[in-house]
């Protein structure tokens, strides 16, 4: 994807500086050269840096974060994650319908958000089709006893909508079509029409990731992105199971993951958030009724639902771990045990005694060979 090489870096100082300076030496207004001028002034250092005593004085003077629900929250920018045919899209719909809706929570977990207005950008899917489909869960909610003023809370994408985003024209088809709805929440369906290219590549992923938190800084609005996974073959899903894991994870503000095992079994669960505590020790399986609408079965831990309670938990965290190695494996195909600690580890994946415990099984079943003290490479 072309970045937009149209954009003075002037221009972005400028605007810094205007917001949180305003005059300069009692000017009415700043121009480019007078902020070329003063560049190097201690009040344009200003408009930059702040001490640690004022920041934190600033952040108690503002409203806390508020959580719209699960991991997301207020102007945050992340992820619905999983393979194909796994209840996805689904889920976002349900999610989005209830926001409109104003209904209090949605499988268990409290719904908080104050401007209603939810927009789906819907890019895989004909209208007609979609539309039957959202017919089927609005009449859930009325069933419910919640009336039908509230539809008109929720907007859709036609078929003038770009399918793909491949130009800057189409990004700012975007912005504009946010900036004229003005909704507190935006889901999109899906980052694969956002991008050319392999999205594992940090020079795809990176331009899509920055023009979407763009969006979502300069509109204050958060956005719900549904991304696709490969099939997990019955394997549990990580961040590390995400398409362009690194940049994505990295960027993402939460990634709550939806999966389906070769049981038919569907669930949902955290898999990473910025701003709330993720659950990664159980998932939340569910089902599909008439309506089309997801139903919690039970809460169990992952293993038990990927197969048989006996030892299953351990080829779980194999997996994870192999996955781990294959994705940030360097030239030489190397990964640091010390890597290990830090992303799989510290993060509360697993154990330190479990990771190393499976990097033993993975060389014994010839997956991986220990090449030197803390250092393991792909066979």
């Amino acid at each position: 994807m072309e970045e937009n090489n149209n954009i003075n870096p002037m221009d972005n100082l400028l605007s810094i500086y205007n917001d949180v300076v305003g005059q300069v030496d009692g000017s009415q207004s700043t121009t480019k050269d007078s902020l070329k001028l003063t560049v190097n002034t201690e009040v344009k250092k200003s408009a930059l840096t702040m001490s640690l005593k004022d920041m934190i004085v600033r952040v108690k003077s503002e409203p806390p974060i508020q959580t719209i629900y699960s991991g997301i929250t207020d102007n945050s920018l992340g992820f619905i994650v999983g393979p194909p045919k796994c209840g996805k899209t689904i889920f976002c719909e349900n999610l989005a319908l209830s926001i409109a809706a104003g209904v209090d929570d949605y499988l268990g977990l409290p719904i908080n958000i104050n401007n209603k207005q939810v927009l789906f950008i819907s890019l895989e899917e004909f209208y007609r089709d979609r539309t039957t489909r959202n017919e089927k869960q609005v009449s859930h909610i009325i069933n419910k006893g919640k009336g039908d003023e509230w539809i008109d809370n929720i907007t859709v994408v036609t078929e003038n909508m770009p399918r793909y985003f491949n130009s800057d024209a189409h990004w700012k088809v975007l912005e504009d079509v946010i900036t004229d709805h003005n909704p507190g929440i935006v889901f999109i369906d899906s980052l694969s029409r956002m991008y050319s290219g392999s999205i594992e590549e940090s020079s795809v992923a990176m331009p899509i990731m920055k023009r979407l938190r763009e969006i979502t800084n300069k509109l204050k609005v958060s956005i719900v992105v549904i991304h696709h996974t490969s099939k997990l073959n019955n394997a549990p899903i990580t961040i590390y199971s995400v398409a362009g894991s690194r940049i994505i994870g990295q960027e993402a503000d939460f990634i709550i993951g939806i999966n389906k095992t070769n049981s038919n079994n569907r669930y949902i669960k955290d898999v990473a958030f910025r701003y709330a505590p993720e659950n990664d020790e159980t998932v939340k399986r569910f089902k599909i009724n008439d309506n089309l609408w997801l139903e919690t079965i039970d809460v169990v831990e992952e293993y038990v639902l990927l197969g048989e309670n006996d030892g299953r938990k351990d080829n779980a965290n194999s997996e994870i771990l192999l996955e781990y190695i294959i994705k940030t494996n360097n030239e030489k195909g190397e990964v640091k045990s010390q890597d290990i600690i830090t992303d799989i580890v510290d993060a509360g994946t697993m154990s330190r005694q479990t990771a190393f415990t499976q990097l033993g099984n993975l060389v014994n079943v010839k997956k991986i060979t220990k090449v030197a003290k803390g250092k393991y490479k792909l066979l």
